[in-house]
């Protein structure tokens, strides 16, 4: 029986008890991986892990059954961009979809999608970002962030001969015993399983650090997403994202989702922690800007942002200009690259 405070949705279910839930990773026979960037020779290839957009339905009707939650789409479209595809030049554009996840008696969470409006299936791919990312608002799926993409062998079909062995802690019995990502390596990122059957972190106990899908260590019992903490916590954590993204964009994320200048005048926690999800949402799109120029030169970069009429990088206002970049300049870079995040 819950407790008076003990929070419950409107059905008077235990809604701890269910965003608990819907934090658990993916059964091993649900997660699938995905080539991302490959070597020139295509012998070898980067890959991540991430499950069909039908393991994240059936999640949400297991816990809420289906009349307990809805989604809807938005779709929009920006035409006349030129990209760089299969070495030559075309005019295409772009499938935007926001997708909007409500869970009946908890509330609502958005996410984005965005693809090549030429590429097969390109509206199906934006839809599952766009749904995915809404859900890891949520927690659900939330934990593929924790895991690195690894370097593997392909076969002659650019398939991975053998995927890497998941984490213990990627395990939903280990996560339900208390196992979280508690390795870490050199750049602040949870490190990536090795290529061998071997490739499992050491169990991790429920007084032991946690790694968040942000990056921040906290303590045994704390929350480690943003889905998760006080006030006060949640403050600083908003706070220490200005280095990371920039005072510019920090300062535009702020007012456009929190209508403040400060977290600390955010009065509704729920707002707080959307404002810190859209700051690490865009500190992903800057590593990858970070990444990608180095594999172009100066000209090359300023071209792409001079057409988008984009400002310098690090001038960079909005996650939409943030998003047209980083795609713009993966295309010219060959990129195959597309992200769970």
């Amino acid at each position: 029986m819950p407790t008076e405070d003990t929070p419950t949705s409107s059905s008077g279910l235990d809604v701890t008890k269910l965003l608990s839930e819907l934090e658990v990773p993916f059964s091993p026979d649900q997660v699938r991986w995905r080539v991302t960037n490959t070597t020139n020779d295509k012998r070898r290839g980067q890959i991540v892990p991430y499950a069909d957009c039908r393991a994240y339905t059936d999640r949400l009707n297991a816990l809420f059954t289906p009349q307990g939650w809805t989604r809807d789409y938005k779709v929009e479209t920006m035409t006349n961009i030129t990209r760089v595809k299969k070495g030559e030049s075309i005019v295409s554009g772009k499938v935007l979809v926001t997708c909007t996840v409500t869970i009946l008696g908890i509330g609502s969470h958005s996410g984005t999608g965005e693809e090549w409006a030429d590429d097969d299936n390109g509206m199906t791919s934006a839809d599952a970002q766009a749904f995915k990312r809404a859900c890891s608002c949520f927690g659900l799926g939330r934990y593929f962030y924790d895991l690195q993409a690894v370097w593997v062998d392909l076969d002659q079909n650019r398939q991975p001969v053998r995927t890497p062995a998941l984490f213990a802690w990627a395990l939903p019995d280990n996560w339900r015993k208390g196992m979280r990502p508690s390795s870490r390596n050199g750049n602040g990122t949870t490190a990536a399983p090795s290529n061998g059957t071997n490739g499992r972190s050491q169990a991790n106990g429920s007084n032991s650090p946690r790694v968040s899908g942000n990056g921040h260590t906290q303590a045994g019992d704390s929350k480690g997403s943003a889905s998760g903490g006080n006030g006060d916590d949640l403050d600083a954590r908003i706070l220490s994202m200005e280095k990371t993204v920039g005072t510019v964009l920090y300062r535009n994320i702020l007012r456009e989702y929190g209508r403040v200048n400060q977290p600390k005048l955010i009065r509704d926690p729920a707002v707080k922690r959307t404002v810190l999800q859209m700051l690490e949402s865009a500190a992903r799109g800057i590593e990858r800007l970070d990444a990608v120029t180095k594999r172009l030169d100066a000209k090359t970069v300023e071209a792409l942002l001079a057409k988008l009429q984009a400002p310098p990088l690090g001038e960079i206002p909005d996650m939409k200009t943030l998003q047209h970049v980083v795609f713009g300049l993966e295309e010219l870079a060959g990129s195959d690259q597309h992200h769970a995040a």
